[in-house]
């Protein structure tokens, strides 16, 4: 954990400013970093604190959902199956099955919690059908966040090693931590 210090600043930074600042309807890396956390952690507990804690963050300054829950255990969930190794295709394949497994759990805890829909099976495709713009978002930018993390992985790893001796130095020096 202490050779991640950077990744879970930079990584946790990163999540948490751009769900605050203006953007597209889900066009976010979330759903990508719970894709690609695994690669950079290789600890499912860090991964999943890594994409937790930033949410929790912003949704303070965002606002706080009755269907909040079904979001984190869909991110957990994601986070849990996501690959540890680099391999492109299965990078692919599951940042396409992460946005559709988003999209369908999301979407009916609106429709099951939600009273903007009748609670049938027509009130469900409904649901659905208007998601369908968002779903469009969340698939782009899933793909187009996994694939620059996937191709950033090798820069990030040395920028990594590089601000966290720098980190550790300074905190060693500082504030008389034990050398790690």
């Amino acid at each position: 954990m202490k050779d991640k210090i950077f990744y879970l600043f930079f990584f946790g930074l990163i999540l948490s400013v751009y769900r605050l600042i203006p953007h597209p309807p889900n066009f976010t890396p979330v759903l990508s970093m719970a894709v690609m956390a695994p690669l950079f952690f290789k600890d499912r507990i860090l991964c999943i604190a890594l994409l937790i804690v930033p949410m929790f963050i912003s949704d303070i300054f965002l606002g706080f959902h009755p269907y909040q829950f079904v979001i984190y255990t869909t991110l957990i969930s994601i986070t849990l199956i996501s690959p540890m190794k680099k391999n492109f295709l299965i990078l692919g394949s599951m940042a396409i099955a992460s946005s559709v497994w988003f999209f369908l759990t999301t979407n009916f805890s609106v429709w099951l919690i939600w009273d903007y829909y009748p609670k049938t099976f027509e009130g469900l495709i409904s649901c659905y059908t208007l998601a369908i713009p968002f779903f469009t978002n969340t698939i782009v930018s899933t793909v187009l966040f996994t694939g620059l993390l996937t191709f950033a992985l090798k820069y990030l790893d040395r920028f990594n090693a590089s601000a966290n001796y720098i980190l550790l130095k300074f905190a060693n020096k500082y504030f008389n931590f034990k050398k790690i």
